[in-house]
């Protein structure tokens, strides 16, 4: 049996203008044995510039696309063994979840940095208006393009370096207190009581009245005075002065436990029974 010319194939619908393509077709291939003798079995053949090569047996392999991948529909890529980034993912991880969980956790952060984040009460320098264990939502939108914090304010904020923890940007170690002053004003504790710009400001919400004095001072520009409201046991500007604003990460708004205390944050706020009109002395500080 007579193998066909290469001239006898007719071209593939891909072959243009003289630009040749690979063109595979199952055709009859004349075998010698090493005894001399000759059998004919099907091969495939290629046809690579012009000339006809034996590849190998087996069923046909489909063309490659003309100026595609070279891929072919035998070996497809898996999306779990490769990606853009060539990382390789176990079986088990599913490349849509794994993109979900990473946009929900860059959302939540983006959120928990710029807008609002959860706070709890570890100790009790602003008892009675949190006590040790309370929950709270503080936000930080207003201080960033409304307005500076105001007298009454509950603000949490990261204390000055030496104070507590490192000070850094990463430290999340906040305190909790109340802003009594502002830039500018003249700041003075005396006879068991706060005294702004000379005036005595009347605070329903303490415990008990200051047992100690502080001389008069005036808060530097972009500063602000903070103090506990259970002044007696409470770490603040008293004791090492005025907060920098940068220091500053939110406002206290929302309390949301206990329960029963469920709902915005007071900047009066008193516990029924407490408060001066009723004297009740704090209890100590704890850690």
């Amino acid at each position: 049996m007579s193998l066909p010319s290469p001239l006898q194939l007719p071209r593939a619908p891909g072959w243009r203008s003289g630009i040749p393509v690979y063109v595979f077709r199952t055709l009859p291939c004349q075998v010698i044995n090493k005894s001399g003798r000759s059998r004919v079995q099907p091969c495939r053949a290629r046809k690579t510039e012009g000339s006809f090569e034996d590849v190998s047996e087996g069923p046909p392999r489909p063309p490659p696309l003309v100026g595609g991948s070279s891929s072919t529909a035998e070996d497809p890529p898996s999306p779990r063994e490769s990606s853009s980034s060539g990382i390789q993912l176990p079986s088990w991880v599913d490349r849509d979840d794994l993109n979900t969980v990473a946009i929900a956790v860059v959302v939540s952060y983006a959120i928990r940095w710029f807008v609002a984040e959860p706070r709890f009460i570890p100790s009790l320098s602003m008892y009675p208006t949190f006590e040790v264990g309370d929950r709270f939502v503080a936000e930080k939108l207003t201080y960033r393009f409304a307005h500076p914090p105001t007298a009454g304010d509950i603000v949490i904020f990261r204390p000055p370096k030496g104070i507590g923890g490192n000070g850094g940007w990463l430290d999340d170690n906040v305190f909790v207190k109340r802003v009594v002053a502002v830039a500018g004003d003249t700041v003075e504790v005396k006879k068991g009581a706060l005294f702004v710009n000379g005036e005595e400001r009347v605070e329903e919400y303490l415990a008990e009245r200051p047992a100690y004095e502080m001389e008069s001072l005036t808060v530097p520009p972009r500063h602000v005075f903070v103090m506990g409201d259970n002044r007696n046991n409470s770490y603040d500007s008293h004791l090492w002065g005025p907060l920098p604003l940068e220091n500053v990460v939110g406002r206290a708004v929302w309390k949301y436990w206990p329960l029963q205390e469920f709902g915005p944050v007071d900047r009066t706020f008193t516990r029924s029974g407490t408060g001066l009109a009723g004297e009740l002395a704090a209890p100590p500080l704890k850690g």
